[in-house]
């Protein structure tokens, strides 16, 4: 019996050992998923790179909702000033001897492969004169594969979805920075478009004064401050309206990709929320980020959607809603902060009239004119025919077609072709050579369309820039 004991209580020994190594790694790997998970949600992404490559860490791990590395600091510095009535000390700075000691560790960590970390911004600038921007928080990760691919401190990538603007600055050196407001700025930050999108302003045929008030407003004060010295600030705000169709998507797209600002896309679906008080919450954090972030355009399509005017049948959080962008929108013409706010809409006379204020240039963008509808035509169905006057004659069955529509009737077109080489193939079992489009397909396709806007709508629309118009 007391052999039985004794081997018992050795079993067990082993595996409370066993269990505590298992414990060990797993907090272990839960440390390497939080560092993860803070270097990605503050816009390192070389480091997190690098650290998710040698550490062979997997993507199908994160860590759970509610859990990073500023909500475990917190909490303990809420236990530790609970139990000792003061504050704990995180941080120090680093003596003499200490970063010379560190530098001599960092070379032997060099050759031997492993990864360090610089506790000071100090060791950095000895190290690197030509870096003049001092970072409270800076790291170096050494790559284990060669010395050329030593990552430099405080360099980023470039990415698609966020751009080295962005990396300037991180979520957390903001004034106002809560793990709240970092959740929602969390979001908008996914709002955030690339400017991979491919468009430019050559795409946007007919619309050179719109596209030369947005350059006014977003690109001109940047590339030439002297002229816009004694001018308090450019327009603040360009309201783009019109026929659906006309361009005004495309004029954002092609200012996203033009421009060297921020660009943030305001959605519906990402700023109303059915809790008390988010949305406005929401607006006010789109602000914070954009003047964090500026220069910055905070782009709202479709505006009439998310605001429209004033009734006593509006909802209550839709007025808050509405009183939060109008406080912002104010905070920014009274300020000389380099926040531009472009919005669009097929119905300007919903908009409340105070929300027009807010909108220095309410621009029209009509149905594209004779001159227009002819590069519309040579742009989309690839027209290498010479004959301008053809198209021009053209034009006359295309009455109250929007750009769009040309767009659409110069697809129709080409898939007609491609019907012609799908019955061809069925009959011959082979696909011969496209012909080129002629007048009579364009006329064919044309007269198979309709517009998408009719005369009565267009005439509201230029009734409307009659009155509340300003270019």
């Amino acid at each position: 019996m007391a052999e039985y004991s004794k081997r018992r209580s050795g079993s067990l020994s082993i595996a409370s050992q066993e269990k505590r190594k298992r414990d060990n790694q797993d907090r272990k790997n839960a440390i390497l998923y939080l560092i993860l998970d803070y270097l990605k949600t503050n816009n390192l992404i070389t480091s997190y790179d690098t650290l998710k490559r040698e550490a062979q860490m997997s993507e199908q791990i994160t860590v759970c909702d509610n859990v990073d590395l500023d909500i475990i600091l917190q909490e303990f510095q809420s236990y530790y000033h609970m139990k000792f009535q003061r504050d704990p000390r995180i941080i120090r700075k680093v003596s003499t001897d200490e970063q010379s000691n560190s530098i001599s560790q960092i070379q032997k960590t060099r050759s031997a492969g492993r990864v360090r970390t610089i506790p000071s911004t100090d060791v950095v600038e000895e190290k690197e004169k030509t870096n003049t921007v001092e970072d409270e928080f800076r790291f170096e990760i050494v790559s284990l594969e060669s010395q050329e691919n030593v990552t430099t401190v405080g360099t980023r990538r470039r990415s698609s979805q966020i751009s080295d603007q962005e990396r300037k600055r991180r979520l957390s050196d903001y004034s106002g920075y809560t793990p709240e407001w970092r959740e929602m700025a969390d979001q908008i930050l996914k709002e955030f478009i690339p400017k991979t999108l491919g468009v430019t302003w050559g795409d946007c045929i007919g619309l050179d004064k719109p596209i030369e008030l947005l350059k006014e407003a977003t690109i001109y004060p940047l590339q030439y401050p002297e002229l816009f010295e004694g001018i308090p600030s450019s327009w603040n705000g360009i309201l783009l309206y019109g026929p659906p169709g006309t361009g005004k998507t495309l004029l954002a797209k092609a200012l996203a990709c033009e421009s060297d600002s921020i660009f943030i896309n305001v959605t519906s679906s990402a700023f109303v929320s059915k809790w008390r008080g988010d949305s406005e919450k929401m607006i006010k954090v789109t602000f914070d980020l954009a003047k964090y972030y500026a220069p910055c355009t905070i782009f709202i399509d479709e505006i009439d959607a998310l605001l429209s005017e004033t009734k006593e049948t509006n909802h209550e959080a839709t007025c808050r809603f509405r009183s939060e962008l109008l406080t912002q929108m104010d905070g920014l013409l009274s300020t000389t902060s380099s926040v531009f706010v472009l919005a669009t809409t097929n119905s300007p006379w919903k908009l409340d009239k105070a929300l027009l204020r807010r909108f220095e240039k309410r621009i029209l963008i009509c149905l594209p004119n004779e001159e227009a509808k002819v590069q519309l035509f040579k742009h989309y169905a690839n027209w290498k025919n010479d004959s301008r006057k053809d198209l021009i004659n053209l034009t006359q069955l295309t009455e109250n077609f929007s750009g769009s529509d040309i767009k659409n009737v110069c697809k129709e077109m080409k898939m007609r072709l491609v019907r012609e080489q799908l019955k061809e193939m069925r009959s011959n079992k082979k696909i011969g050579q496209p012909r080129n489009p002629t007048l009579d397909d364009l006329i064919s396709a044309v007269k198979c369309a309709k517009p998408s806007n009719t005369q009565e709508y267009c005439s509201k629309i230029i009734s409307w820039h009659e009155q509340y118009g300003s270019i």
